[in-house]
């Protein structure tokens, strides 16, 4: 019996993909949406590709910058964005580090706690 529930309790259901949407972190509601605006990078601030290129930025390496023709590059992933809004596919390149701005701050709304001003 024992080991019937034992097997039974390692099966997890299968889940539907979830869509990105509010959630809740340390108390407080994140909003959903993209954290990093769309960016465009000339052809001569990343590797490996001919003409500029629109990104919406998913991940940056900051840990591990790459010294690269004199200069320091970090690998980044990201969504491809057309001329005209589309996402396109996914790219992993390097990417000129002075180019990369920084990540925008993650703006909580803050729970604040009414006080009287005479003591109870």
């Amino acid at each position: 019996m024992t080991e019937l529930v034992r097997c039974h309790r390692q099966q997890r259901p299968a889940r539907p993909p979830q869509t990105r949407g509010p959630h809740v972190r340390g108390n407080r509601l994140r909003p959903s949406g993209p954290s990093w605006p769309v960016y465009e990078f000339a052809e001569s601030d990343y590797c490996y590709g001919i003409g500029p290129i629109r990104l919406r930025l998913e991940w940056v390496n900051w840990a591990k910058p790459i010294p690269h023709e004199g200069d320091y590059w970090l690998g980044v992933r990201g969504v491809v964005i057309d001329r005209y809004g589309r996402e396109g596919a996914v790219r992993e390149m390097l990417v000129r580090a002075a180019r990369i701005p920084v990540p925008p701050a993650c703006k909580r709304p803050r729970l604040r706690v009414l006080r009287s001003s005479t003591p109870v």
